[in-house]
């Protein structure tokens, strides 16, 4: 089983968009993947049509071996474990801070059934879930280009596994194309090739409630995102078997 956790430089960069869209990818790939919602905000539910009026998410869970009552069963082999903002709101009292030890007890038990379990992490600089990305197999960092991301990246150490994952790039932007251009020479390998295109498609994905994989399948965002799922495949899961 490989643990992927996906973050983003900074609030609003697209992450949760990624993470629904990248597991629905390797789903496709006959990958039986597990989804996990570690922000308070909640929104990846809104990616496969699971209102907030549903109460049902993973803080809502007394005990770690309970996490499975508040999950959803999305399709054969494509499980969602949602936050639960709803529960927060109705108890007053927040789990997030035992987001990482709650999931580092869970992971045990997840092989049997997980191919991928992939982390929809709070964005920096908070770095909650650091002890799951020390033991991810991939840490992929969510950037978009520009001066902004550029600062706050600049004060992040890298883990073994982390890698950059561009998002929302503008070719036709000047300053964005100078900025990855001075992360591929600064950071090499560590920035994947399989960028994410600026794409009106993901937008109206998020409208209809769908990953863009399902969406629109043959938008350049949903191509990507059939990309790096076969790399995550042919690149690390391989060497990791």
């Amino acid at each position: 089983m490989d643990l992927v956790t996906l973050t983003g430089v900074r609030g609003g960069g697209g992450t949760t968009t990624i993470v629904g869209m990248l597991g629905d990818a390797l789903h496709a790939l006959n990958q039986r993947v597990l989804l996990v919602d570690l922000n308070a905000s909640d929104l990846l539910r809104m990616h496969f049509d699971i209102p907030h009026a549903d109460g049902r998410g993973w803080v809502a869970s007394l005990f770690p071996d309970e996490w499975r009552q508040q999950a959803f069963q999305l399709d054969n082999g494509l499980v969602l474990a949602p936050f639960g903002r709803k529960a927060i709101e109705e108890s007053g009292v927040s789990h997030l801070l035992r987001g990482d030890d709650f999931w580092l007890q869970v992971l045990p038990s997840l092989s049997r059934d997980f191919d991928w379990v992939l982390f929809d992490c709070p964005p920096c600089p908070h770095r909650m879930a650091s002890a799951l990305r020390f033991r991810s197999s991939l840490d992929l960092m969510v950037v978009h280009p520009d001066m902004a991301a550029r600062e706050l990246l600049s004060q992040i150490d890298f883990e073994t596994s982390s890698y950059l994952l561009i998002n929302a790039f503008d070719p036709t932007r000047r300053l964005e194309c100078d900025v990855l251009t001075g992360w591929q020479h600064h950071y090499g390998a560590r920035v994947l090739p399989q960028t994410i295109y600026s794409d009106e498609s993901l937008p109206e994905a998020l409208a209809s409630k769908k990953p863009v994989t399902r969406y629109m399948p043959d938008a350049i965002a949903s191509q990507a995102a059939r990309s790096l799922a076969q790399w995550c495949l042919t690149a690390h899961h391989a060497v990791a078997a």
